[in-house]
């Protein structure tokens, strides 16, 4: 991996010309932060539609979800299950899984659903758009099994509080191992 010295407002100039040619409808980004995101609003002619990152219980992001929802862009969360998806990569433990946590469990049950359901519904009812990984097609039916139970705003603040502030996806952990290179993108 070479890291290479691009302005960004030279990247999202050139989105702006692929929207322009109708070579696509809506554009976006992934992996930033307000301040960023800030930047782009302050120079873009054409207003970013999606941010996807990484978003789940313990990674909440309140301040970053606020700031897209009032500013009108749309929030996709991927690894809405936190350390599932990082665990055969050796980049989360066995006690990080979300839907092992006995609160999750918990409401999970009191609703007759999966863990993975309520951690789903918990996503969609905060106003994200949850993109999560399967290759069994049960789990892809159960996953969009989602409309007919709501989280009470009790249920809503227990899994929010669950927040640790992990990150599984930072380059800055993984990349030096995987790429030989330092690069720290989150703060």
């Amino acid at each position: 991996m070479k890291p290479i010295s691009v302005p960004y407002s030279e990247t999202w100039k050139a989105m702006e010309d692929l929207v322009d040619a109708g070579l696509t409808k809506q554009i976006g980004f992934c992996n930033i932060g307000t301040a960023m995101i800030r930047e782009v609003l302050s120079f873009c002619r054409i207003k970013p539609s999606v941010l996807q990152v990484e978003m789940h219980p313990f990674l909440c992001q309140e301040n970053l979800l606020r700031f897209c929802k009032e500013a009108g862009i749309a929030v996709t969360a991927f690894s809405p299950f936190g350390a599932d998806s990082y665990l055969p990569l050796g980049m989360a433990n066995e006690d990080e899984r979300i839907l092992s946590h006995p609160s999750v469990q918990e409401i999970a049950a009191s609703h007759g659903k999966s863990s993975a359901q309520v951690v789903l519904r918990w996503a969609e009812q905060r106003g994200t758009v949850p993109i999560p990984k399967t290759q069994s097609p049960d789990h892809l039916r159960e996953n969009f099994a989602l409309s007919d139970f709501t989280l009470s705003s009790e249920e809503m603040a227990r899994i929010s509080a669950l927040d640790r502030h992990k990150r599984f996806n930072d380059p800055a952990d993984f990349g030096e191992k995987a790429f030989n290179t330092f690069f720290p993108i989150f703060d």
